[in-house]
């Protein structure tokens, strides 16, 4: 289980006031392509799952692809819990299958993740696009946490987010918060996740 602390910022000013705050320098940087999948019949929404490829590219490093299978995610009051599980793939593979998601299948025989999600929910009309987005994600380190923080450019905008991954997440918020108030950095909680948000056409 995911627990994550999601905080919403209203503009790039914003945002970019926060990066001061925390340093002003990310330890890292990341271009992320979200492309997400399901069958011909929505059969994984409708079991409340989410099939996404994710390539990510770091400057001076190559780029790597992930498969991630997300289930029963709940985000309530900026703390969201998701069921999670990923696994590397080869990056040439995770294009052809970007390209062409009739090959679901056929990968699926050579790719564990791939395999368990064929099994999980069968589709017996083929796999095709759910929708794709893309994000910068700016990592820094403050106190004993990651913080990331997200602009997502989706065709109805741009949403910038505050990520932080906790086990404790009623503290790792007050702690954030009052580093948001602390520099008069206007936030609210984020109401949706990023795939409902490209889903409906939404940035909250």
């Amino acid at each position: 289980m995911e627990i994550e602390i999601k905080i919403r910022l209203a503009s790039e000013e914003h945002t970019a006031r926060l990066e001061q705050a925390l340093g002003g320098t990310p330890f890292s940087t990341e271009d992320q392509d979200n492309v997400f999948f399901d069958g011909v019949h929505k059969e994984l929404i409708k079991n409340q799952l989410v099939f996404r490829i994710r390539v990510v590219e770091k400057s001076g490093k190559e780029p790597i692809a992930i498969v991630a299978l997300k289930g029963n995610a709940v985000l309530v009051d900026g703390i969201a819990h998701v069921e999670e599980e990923e696994e590397a793939i080869d990056i040439d593979l995770a294009k052809r299958i970007i390209e062409d998601p009739r090959l679901i299948p056929e990968a699926a025989n050579s790719h564990l993740l791939l395999k368990k999600i064929v099994d999980r929910v069968p589709c017996s009309e083929g796999y095709t696009h759910m929708g794709r987005f893309k994000n910068v994600r700016h990592k820094y380190k403050w106190q004993e946490y990651i913080v990331e923080i997200d602009r997502t450019s989706y065709p109805q905008g741009t949403a910038y987010e505050v990520e932080i991954e906790s086990t404790d997440p009623e503290k790792a918020k007050a702690r954030l918060t009052a580093l948001l108030q602390e520099h008069d950095i206007p936030f609210g909680n984020s109401q949706r996740n990023k795939f409902e948000n490209m889903l409906l056409g939404t940035l909250l």
